[in-house]
């Protein structure tokens, strides 16, 4: 039998100097570490080598190849407005009164509809009654893309993975309860509080693990974490994105961001604190990691159903994985390694309590691992200046080791939070002015994909002016450009930052004379910033987010020709991505298990139209003239759209282009970076046929925004919808001026 509870037997104080500099720093009361000293003796069994995937390209990606060589007629800019023949009846049908400068100048023009809608299918139904050539952006096929990694990964967790991770939860905090290890019970009781509503904790944690749900609910911001003991972020628990559709995908939410937001310290000592070397003290590192390896041993350990809890987690971690990615720190695989090498398959639990063991273990971790690469808040650790009033870029790094330590189902590495993390104070230093870079953008991540619009718009505002930043863009950009196909591969995630790479790629000869000026760049930045809100926007859940360290200091009549079809935005490598995209999400849920047969039209449907849309790419760039059947798909595109993402039924549910995700948090400010696509604009381009005939063509594209909003009211999709249609609705950035 596993011994009983041990009850509290000390509190162990914060040092007094950070007390009295930042009351905050310290624990506001005793926590489940401070109150475990030890476990009764058991023998703990650490598995063998545990394996979980690292990367699923050679599992499921299979290329979807495009090669053409661009060579469409050239029309020459800026364009003669008599010389395109159906321009009058595009002015008329948009409701534009007189032709936009920047129309003729660029070849294209963006513009807000009379009608506004965030539909893309009604947005092609009201085209179809004009008569007039359809322009197809890349941007909605990316917009596809979204729908269905947003609506599967919603069923996939309220029908698959829920039940598993309440057993998972259940267990182990049985277990820990019987063991007497109430850190590890009241752990496991906090999300089992919200898989099960009837689940009441036992009276021994009941106190913490109440007040835990309290500032969860609450959702105001930093404070003191009862059962860690440390500063946690309960802004996060805002439930968001598509967590808010119903009120089991509501609790899903907040069990799984204190699963992989909550960390198992390693590193503690003294003095420890918000601006110390530590973050907690040693003797709370060493319950932490003990109460750790008691659950990797329990998940070894332990049936339901005659399956042990450890293929139940490697289940979980696994399908949440390969949509958005592999954990950013310590996690099961690298506990149990450690375990085994530093004290064996099978260990006494007094030796795993002991403080030798714990300092060996820790060393073992630190030289064999390596940590995380994201800040995510965790302890809400604050930059102090030296002697001089310098910040140490170093700084940020050492964030790293401080938070090191295990979590149970880790939020998940992205390249776009690193890059987000790593462009801001203190890795950034100051600028000319004195201030400090405490807020990235999204323009930075997509500079260091090597968007030329990104850059040119980054050095207009004067962010390479902050110390570092050019150096530190550049690194950046090196990680990026070294990434293998198996990189890009590695997870759905993974592929659709390739499809948005493939996106910003330069267009050059033989290419539209509209996409190979500035504006169409900054036009195709937004289409990128766009999807790639839609794309965390999907994984708010799992996507760890970076933060902010706090700053510790302050013509004459003629027979006209007949208009086409329409055109389709000749981009056919990122099409034939998106396909291939589609296709290993249909495998790898296939062979998981979790691909219901209704699902199995719908993306035999979503490939087809890329199939379709990179063959008609093709041809128009290769200057050939498009097939009748490509007319007849152009012209009946809404339909075709709409068996694809509704397929047998009638809805407009998750199909909406209006979505918005935060991305960073700015510990100084106490604000976020609000990233958002919005309402469908229109876009008019303007390009020769293979007839030599120049002709428009009008269709729907993405709108992208970001700001700052507080971190206490995380934005949600009604919300943010709601804002769009009052007068609360933000500015566009004004780098859209240039094609709008």
């Amino acid at each position: 039998m596993k011994g009983v509870v041990i009850m509290k037997t000390g509190y162990l104080i914060a040092v007094f100097f950070i007390l009295i500099l930042v009351p905050c720093c310290s624990n506001g009361g005793e926590s489940m570490t401070s109150s475990q000293t030890s476990v009764p003796s058991e023998e703990l069994e650490f598995p063998a080598e545990i394996t979980v995937a690292e990367s699923f390209a050679h599992r499921f990606f299979e290329p979807v190849e495009s090669s053409v060589v661009p060579n469409m007629a050239s029309l020459g800019l800026p364009v003669n407005s008599e010389d395109v023949f159906n321009l009058d009846d595009i002015m008329n049908k948009t409701g534009i009164d007189r032709i936009p400068e920047l129309l003729l100048e660029n070849g294209f023009v963006v513009y807000e509809p009379f009608h506004v809608t965030n539909n893309p299918i009604r947005a092609y139904e009201i085209m179809e009654t004009w008569d007039q050539p359809v322009y197809v952006s890349a941007g909605i096929s990316l917009h596809l893309l979204h729908i269905f990694f947003d609506q599967i990964l919603q069923d996939i967790e309220e029908n698959y993975l829920y039940g598993d991770l309440e057993i998972v939860c259940r267990c182990l905090y049985e277990s820990n309860l019987e063991r007497g290890c109430i850190l590890n019970a009241a752990f496991f009781a906090v999300p089992l509080s919200f898989l099960d509503p009837e689940f009441i904790a036992d009276q021994s944690i009941a106190e913490a693990v109440e007040t835990e749900i309290a500032l969860i609910e609450d959702h105001a911001g930093f404070d003191d974490s009862p059962v860690m003991g440390y500063r946690e972020d309960y802004s996060q628990y805002v439930p968001r994105g598509h967590y808010t559709s119903s009120p089991g995908l509501e609790r899903y939410f907040k069990a799984m961001m204190w699963l992989g937001r909550l960390t198992f310290i390693l590193n503690g000592g003294d003095p420890n604190g918000q601006m110390a070397t530590y973050i907690v003290s040693e003797e709370d590192a060493r319950v932490m990691t003990a109460s750790a390896l008691c659950i990797v041993s329990d998940l070894a350990e332990i049936e339901h159903d005659g399956e042990l809890l450890l293929d139940k987690w490697r289940r979980i971690y696994e399908i949440t994985a390969f949509f958005a990615g592999f954990a950013d720190d310590l996690s099961v695989p690298q506990y149990a390694c450690a375990a085994r090498e530093t004290a064996g398959s099978s260990a006494d639990s007094q030796l795993i309590w002991s403080m030798d063991f714990y300092r060996l273990f820790r060393n073992y971790v630190n030289s064999n691992f390596a940590g995380p690469a994201i800040y995510s808040g965790t302890g809400e650790l604050i930059s102090m200046p030296d002697e001089q009033g310098e910040f140490d870029p170093s700084d940020l790094q050492g964030a790293f080791q401080k938070t090191t330590g295990f979590r149970f189902l880790g939020q998940r590495y992205t390249p776009d939070s690193e890059i987000l993390g790593k462009l801001i104070f203190p890795a950034v230093g100051l600028n000319p002015s004195g201030n400090h870079r405490f807020m990235p953008t999204g323009l930075d991540v997509a500079a260091v994909f090597g968007s030329e619009a990104a850059i040119s718009i980054l050095e207009e505002r004067g962010d390479f002016e902050f110390t570092s930043y050019a150096d530190s863009l550049e690194s950046l950009n090196w990680m990026i450009e070294e990434y293998s196909p198996s990189d890009w591969h590695a997870t759905l995630y993974m592929s659709w930052l390739h499809c948005l790479y493939l996106l910003q790629q330069e267009k050059g000869e033989g290419y539209p004379d509209f996409m190979r000026t500035a504006a169409w760049k900054r036009h195709t930045l937004s289409n990128f910033l766009a999807s790639w809100a839609m794309l965390r926007h999907d994984t708010i859940l799992y996507a760890k987010q970076s933060y902010t360290m706090e700053c510790g200091c302050a013509a004459e009549p003629f027979e006209e020709p007949e208009p086409s079809a329409g055109f389709v935005e000749p981009v056919p490598e990122v099409y034939a991505e998106l396909n291939a995209t589609l296709q290993m999400a249909q495998r790898g849920l296939r062979e998981y298990g979790i691909l219901d047969s209704s699902i199995e039209g719908r993306f035999r449907d979503a490939c087809s139209i890329m199939t379709h849309l990179q063959d008609i790419a093709e041809r128009e760039l290769a200057g050939s003239v498009i097939t009748s059947e490509d007319a007849e798909y152009l012209k009946n595109f809404a339909s075709y759209l709409e068996s694809a993402i509704c397929w047998g039924a009638e809805t407009t549910e998750g199909l909406e282009t209006s979505l918005i995700a935060d991305v960073h948090t700015d510990q100084n400010s106490g604000s976020v970076l609000e990233v958002a696509s919005g309402d469908l604009d229109y876009c008019i381009v303007i390009y020769r046929r293979p007839d030599g005939n120049i002709e428009a063509a009008v269709g729907p594209v993405l709108s992208y925004y970001e700001f700052a909003w507080p971190m206490s009211d995380r934005l949600t999709d009604e919300a943010w919808r709601e804002m769009l249609s009052g007068d609360e609705a933000p500015e566009r950035p004004l780098w859209v001026k240039e094609y709008m």
